[in-house]
């Protein structure tokens, strides 16, 4: 089998954050099974595909056709097949948005072979793939080996590996691919994205805030200034969201987002399982709680023990004047 196929996404005119970390990893897989690594561009993506050159892609494939236009779970398979049966990969690595997701499933379905999703590490022990993945909010580490001979489809969480190096100058053949019949049985309508809607799990910075803050009017004032000053965004626990204070579309945690920021700040938030599960493969978590046995401080990377009314504004100003300088 011949290396690593990575499934590109574009956000915009350039490749999204999970391809770049995705060809980083891919580039580290392909060298450890002694094969190549190729990309693989659907549709509009199209558009940047030469871009993976510059990451470290050896090949790139493209699969253009007006029915691919959209995403459709049918079509997006059908197409990443040609590439599959053209490369012969020993693994197939996409990011684990929601439509990779459904595209990953079917993908191996398809090809009736393994599938790993929120995978947070990819190596190759003895010539097979392992995949390592957290369960049950995080308390439990699962590790798959997948027997070689068939493709390994992994699902990679956003933020798990490090960005490939950009080599400017680097180049890789451009192989556009053909499919015989292109027939999605779906189609979709495009629904635009809500007004000042919140993308948290691209968010490379998150400040959360939690009850711990005693009111809504103390969440606005303290949490997106600390955010904004950190070029971040802003979440909020569960409990108050419940309440009332911030729209849902900003709750980390089991039943919010799940995200995995290279700094994670959590404010006034005592640090509930499901919220747990929700953020704590961040790479640096900083808890601020004036509670010492809040169980966040059991995961953070640096704890503070004090009133966030108090911490956070010195915080926000610290920072500021430390852009300023």
């Amino acid at each position: 089998m011949n290396g690593v196929l990575v499934i590109l996404e574009a956000v915009g005119d350039d490749l999204a954050a999970i391809s770049r970390e995705l060809l980083g990893k891919g580039r580290q897989l392909a060298d450890a099974l002694g094969g190549s690594l190729a990309a693989l561009a659907i549709g509009p993506t199209t558009a940047v595909a030469a871009r993976a050159a510059h990451f470290g892609a050896d090949q790139i494939f493209t699969i253009e056709a007006p029915a691919l236009s959209q995403y459709t779970t049918d079509g997006y398979v059908v197409a990443a097949m040609a590439a599959v049966k053209t490369f012969n990969p020993a693994v197939i690595m996409a990011g684990t948005s929601f439509q990779m997701r459904d595209f990953g499933a079917a993908l191996a379905t398809d090809l009736n072979t393994g599938l790993a999703v929120d995978v947070i590490d990819l190596k190759v022990v003895d010539g097979a793939i392992q995949a390592t993945r957290p369960s049950h909010g995080g308390n439990v580490i699962n590790t798959y080996r997948f027997t070689a001979g068939k493709p390994v489809v992994a699902l990679v969480r956003k933020q798990s590996f490090p960005e490939a190096a950009v080599q400017p100058d680097r180049s890789a053949p451009v192989t556009a691919l053909s499919v015989a019949e292109l027939n999605p049985r779906t189609t979709v309508e495009e629904v635009k994205p809500k007004a000042g809607a919140v993308n948290l799990t691209d968010a490379a910075i998150i400040v959360t805030g939690g009850r711990g803050l005693g009111n809504k009017d103390n969440y606005y004032r303290l949490i997106p200034p600390l955010a904004e000053a950190l070029g971040g965004a802003y979440g909020a626990s569960r409990a108050i969201v419940d309440d009332g204070w911030v729209p849902y579309e900003h709750q980390v945690g089991q039943t919010g987002k799940t995200v995995s920021p290279k700094l994670y700040i959590a404010a006034g938030v005592s640090g509930a399982i499901q919220h747990l599960a929700g953020m704590r493969t961040s790479r640096t978590i900083v808890a601020i709680n004036k509670d010492p046995e809040a169980p966040i401080f059991r995961i953070a990377t640096l704890g503070v023990v004090g009133d966030v009314n108090e911490i956070l504004p010195l915080l926000t100003e610290e920072i500021k004047a430390r852009l300023n300088r």
